[in-house]
């Protein structure tokens, strides 16, 4: 099914599930605010595949993105809003039009693929997932005896996503949120996983070290 979409092209690559604060000053995109508020509407969020600011009119994006909900809000001075989302699904861009303001587009929602997923694939990633919440854990001083991930292998893929997009930069992501085929995202949310360890790890590392002394990394 086709529907259309405003878009709000970004350097950053959402992922379904994911948090993601925009801040929004230029009129064009207060309009696209109002509009999807008024209608209880998500906008798209999609990497901008070419362009030379995220202001840019001619900017080109990537064909698949995430739809962002809005959760809030708030006036910040300055005529700026910080606005609250959370990822939801993603789309396929069929057509672009540059009619309006800001961009729209005519998209369809694809569905995962499920193939068959290896059972020491999923426990593989699985392990160096928890391994990375440990980290992190450490990082904001709390400690949970049992570390949840997502069960789902597409959704355990989408997680290890959202944790890397302040560690990766976009370009290395946007083929995770690329991929529809579920055994395939996940092979390559697993290639992700060592720098992503690597960078909560040294983080970890930092935290500890200003209140106990140090952390040994175990594999």
């Amino acid at each position: 099914m086709v529907s259309p979409l405003r878009l709000f092209p970004l350097r950053t690559v959402l992922f379904p599930g994911m948090a993601l604060p925009i801040q929004i000053f230029e009129p064009r995109y207060h309009q696209l605010l109002a509009e999807c508020m008024e209608a209880d509407e998500p906008f798209g969020v999609v990497l901008i595949r070419s362009g030379s600011e995220v202001g840019d009119a001619e900017a080109v994006p990537h064909d698949i993105g995430t739809t962002a909900r809005i959760r809030s809000a708030s006036p910040v001075g300055g005529g700026r809003v910080m606005v609250q989302t959370i990822g939801e699904r993603r789309f396929r861009i069929l057509s672009l039009n540059r009619d309006r303001a800001f961009l729209t587009a005519e998209v369809e929602y694809p569905v995962d693929e499920v193939t068959d997923v290896p059972e020491a694939l999923l426990e593989q990633v699985t392990t160096a997932f928890q391994q990375v919440q440990r980290f992190r854990q450490l990082v904001d001083g709390v400690y949970r005896r049992n570390v949840r991930v997502p069960e789902a292998p597409g959704a355990l893929a989408d997680a290890i996503g959202t944790a890397a997009a302040d560690v990766l930069p976009p370009r290395l992501l946007q083929p995770l949120l690329d991929t529809l085929d579920v055994r395939r995202r996940l092979e390559r949310a697993d290639a992700v996983l060592e720098p992503l360890i690597r960078g909560a790890h040294q983080q970890a590392q930092r935290a500890v070290s200003e209140r106990f002394g140090g952390v040994d990394r175990r594999n």
